[in-house]
Formats: C-alpha cells, sequence, structure tokens
C-alpha cells in the first residue's frame, strides 16, 4: 500500500536582521515534527529583491514547494490593544476595530491593518478582544515578498500567538493566567495566556551581551505585569512559564528568586519531535525559534490573520469553499456505505446500482455546484448597482438615522458617493447609524464608514462631531 503524503507547512520571520524558517511535518495520527531550521542574518533595510532572493534561497535549501507559508510578523512590528466592543456579530466586530485602530497609532484607518481574537462575550452583549495593529506598507510589502516567491497560500500571523499555541499544545488542560516568555537575541517577548487565548503582550530590546541582562529583564517583567493590571485586569499573575529546548534554564531560576514567582520549565520535546539537525540548528543558535513553532502546532483563526480585506475575502472564500466540499464528500461516503451494506442484502445489483445513482442524484440537488452560486452571486451584484435617487437616499436615511443623532450636512452626487456629517451626545450612535445604513435596502449599494468622529466641547456639553462616508460599491 502507497503510503499517505505527509503534511508540511512552513513558518518564517523576518526582522531587521534575521530570516527564521522552520519547517512542520505532520503525518495523519502522528506527532508534530519539526524537519528542519534555517537561520540567516541580513544587513537592516536590506531591499525587497534581495531580501526575496536570500529567502528563495533558503526555501530552495529547505525543499519548498507549494506548501503553506505562515508568516510570524515581530511583536515590535505591531501594537496590540485589549478592547470592550459593544457586539456579538464579527462582522461588526472587524468594522468597529479597524475604525479603532486610528486611536492608538498616528495614522488613517486606511493605512492600517487589523486582526483580533475574541476572549469573551458578556450579558451585556459586549465582546472583549485582543486587538493586532500594523501598518499598511509593511503588510504589503510581505504580500510583495511572498507573491515574488509565488507563494500561493500564505498568512501574517503575530508572533505572541506562537506563544499562547505551544504554550496549549504542551499544557491543553490548563486553564489559569499565565505569562509565556521568549527570549530571542537582541529582543524578549512576554504574553499573557488565559483559556487558550492571548490577552496580552509586549515586546522589547535585551541585549544579552549586557553582564546585568537578567536583571534588566527583571525590570521588564515587572512593567509587563503593571501594564497588564492598568489595560486588562485587576487580577495578578503569579506563574511565568519558560519553554526549554536547551536554554533559559538559568533564566527560569533567576526568574524565581528576583521576581517572586512560580516559574514552569516546559520541555518542548515532551510532544514535538524534532529530527537532529533541525533541534542542533534550533539549539546552537542565539535565537530563538519559540514563536514559530507554536504557529506552526494549529490552524490559526481567520480573524487573528494580518491581510488587507481583499485578501481575507479570497481566503474566506476558499475556506468556505473547502467545508462545502468536505462536506458534500462527507454524505456521499455515508450513502456508499449505507449502499454497500444494503447491497448485501440485495440480489439485484441492478436495483442497487439504480438505488445509488438517486441518492447521488440527491446528494448533487442539495449541495448545488459551487458555479451556480457564483453565477447567481454575480446577477446580485448586477441588481445591487442600480443607482437610488436623492428622494430615495432621503427615504432610506430617515428611517435608520437614531434620535441622538443630528445631521448639520448632508452631500450626494448622482451615482456617486453620500457624505452626511452630524453631531451627536454618544458615539454608539455613530456605530448605530452604519449599522442602519448597510441594513437598509436603499443603501445596499454603498458601503458606509465613519471617516472621523472628534469630541469637543459646548455650551450645551461634551458633543462628537463626526462624518460617515457611504461609497459606492464597484
Amino acid at each position: 500500500m502507497k503510503a499517505k503524503a505527509k503534511k508540511e507547512i512552513f513558518i518564517c520571520s523576518i526582522s531587521q536582521s534575521l530570516i527564521k524558517v522552520v519547517k512542520c511535518s505532520l503525518a495523519n495520527g502522528s506527532k508534530h515534527q519539526f524537519t528542519d531550521a534555517q537561520l540567516e542574518t541580513i544587513p537592516p533595510n536590506l531591499d525587497n529583491k534581495t531580501l526575496t532572493e536570500k529567502i528563495n534561497a533558503i526555501f530552495k535549501k529547505m525543499g519548498y514547494s507549494n506548501h503553506p507559508v505562515i508568516i510570524s510578523l515581530p511583536r515590535s512590528s505591531a501594537s496590540c490593544r485589549y478592547l470592550k466592543i459593544p457586539s456579538l456579530s464579527s462582522h461588526e466586530i472587524e468594522r468597529i476595530a479597524n475604525l479603532q485602530a486610528s486611536r492608538y497609532l498616528p495614522y488613517p484607518s486606511a493605512e492600517l491593518i487589523t486582526g483580533y481574537q475574541i476572549i469573551q462575550s458578556d450579558k451585556q452583549g459586549y465582546s472583549h478582544v485582543n486587538l493586532t495593529i500594523a501598518h499598511k506598507e509593511l503588510i504589503e510589502r510581505y504580500i510583495k515578498i511572498f507573491k515574488e516567491l509565488k507563494v500561493a497560500n500564505f498568512k501574517i500571523i503575530l508572533s505572541s500567538y506562537g506563544l499562547a499555541d505551544l504554550y496549549y499544545f504542551l499544557r491543553p488542560e490548563e486553564q489559569g493566567a499565565v505569562i509565556a516568555v521568549d527570549i530571542d537575541a537582541d529582543e524578549a517577548e512576554i504574553a499573557v495566556i488565559l483559556q487558550k487565548k492571548l490577552i496580552f503582550s509586549r515586546s522589547f530590546k535585551l541585549n544579552q551581551q549586557n553582564e546585568s541582562w537578567q536583571n534588566l529583564f527583571i525590570e521588564e517583567l515587572n512593567k509587563s505585569r503593571d501594564a497588564y493590571l492598568k489595560e486588562v485586569s485587576k487580577e495578578g499573575i503569579n506563574k511565568v512559564v519558560v519553554f526549554d529546548l536547551g536554554k533559559n534554564r538559568e533564566l527560569a531560576a533567576f526568574i524565581e528568586k528576583q521576581a517572586g514567582l512560580t516559574v514552569e520549565i516546559l520541555p518542548v520535546q515532551e510532544k514535538i519531535k524534532f529530527t537532529e539537525a533541525a533541534l542542533n540548528n534550533i539549539a546552537n543558535s542565539a535565537n530563538s525559534f519559540i514563536s514559530l513553532i507554536g504557529l506552526g502546532l494549529e490552524p490559526p483563526e481567520e480573524s487573528i490573520v494580518l491581510l488587507p480585506k481583499e485578501l481575507k475575502e479570497i481566503s474566506n472564500r476558499i475556506v468556505s469553499r473547502k467545508k462545502q466540499i468536505q462536506l458534500a464528500a462527507a454524505i456521499l461516503g455515508i450513502f456508499l456505505i449505507w449502499g454497500l451494506g444494503m447491497a448485501k442484502n440485495l440480489d439485484n445489483k441492478a436495483i442497487y446500482l439504480e438505488k445509488l445513482k438517486i441518492e447521488l442524484a440527491k446528494i448533487a440537488k442539495d449541495a448545488k455546484p459551487l458555479e451556480e452560486i457564483e453565477k447567481r452571486a454575480e446577477v446580485l451584484q448586477l441588481r445591487l448597482h442600480k443607482k437610488p435617487s436623492t428622494l430615495d437616499i432621503f427615504s432610506g436615511l430617515y428611517q435608520v438615522i437614531p434620535n441622538a443623532v443630528t445631521l448639520t450636512n448632508f452631500s450626494y452626487e448622482e451615482d456617486g458617493d453620500v457624505v452626511f456629517r452630524g453631531q451627536t451626545t454618544n458615539l454608539n450612535s455613530v456605530f448605530d447609524l452604519v449599522t442602519g445604513l448597510e441594513k437598509s435596502e436603499v443603501f445596499r449599494t454603498f458601503s458606509a464608514k465613519v471617516r472621523y468622529a472628534t469630541k469637543k466641547n459646548t455650551q450645551a456639553g461634551e458633543m462628537i462631531d463626526f462624518e460617515v462616508v457611504c461609497a459606492k460599491k464597484k
């Protein structure tokens, strides 16, 4: 019998001075095995062409051939915030998260890429999320590089999620909050993990050539704990986990002694296999591969992927198609097994084959070809592009505008964008207006978003000036 092919995935990290790549292999029913690990130093601000050539050379050396790739974005290249968002809908959460991003980085929301993970939802209808924000220019640089490498399937994930994934792969039963630490050659990363979720992370420069680097690490560890208590939760954390791959045991003892924290050393080889060559390359390096190893263990949540909206939509369609195909295959398999079982009791094979054809026809009718779905979507898109009149616009706006909102300006060019400006005392009313517009039949051909919302003090009290743009869908 021919052996089943192993599933392989490449995880890559690109920093200012390093390229790190690991190769993970997983055969059906076996443990994860990391079969290769490569590292190469690069000069700062290397141009895209040369960087692409270097990554291509590493991939060829590691036997790359159209495998999925996960790009680990260094924590120092992104910002993270713990937010409370007034919605339980993933679509609304993503939209509000995009709007909130510009509050934390000095760029317009159009220049930022966001990803998020829902930590929990409460009874009041709020979602607590960990928001990741990266500059679009950096993400587009990665996209350009890996498209040049002809990598069709790649995702960009914050490195901190690798620490969370590795921790729960090694300790799946743990429920309490812990601090996971990862020490690289010139920086360190700290992640707070609770119930299989990343709820806080931070990175800082750390020069291990400095004789007092361990003391500096303790100072930054305490700063991170203070920031976590201020931004996320008032409940303290007293446990630290250190991942062991032949290093960091001395640091673990130092943390326990100097910071007064319980430290657990997690042997990474407990559940994960490494080839001798891969383990030697990892253990003998001053740099850490921990976050890359973690990102190779489990498929990432789509919401944490840092890609532009249009690429996310393509990725979601691919996932949806795969699920439909898997469902159809599962249904077909059930009927085939049922048919084979029934065949033993059928004297006439022709009757059995006819029965099987009928069942297959039912499956085809229920599943419906994806081409038909796409054709209907195209027809729907054509219908959506009928332009509304000015009276329609006013009528639709009147039906959805919240009582707390006062409009001060309106502009609409026929078959163009619609712009509303107004005031309100409550920011949520602005989001309610946008949500109402998106659900309105009149505005179905428009994409609504808040361009700005600015607080100001007036004689009547604090007011919020805002502008909503309804852009014509292409």
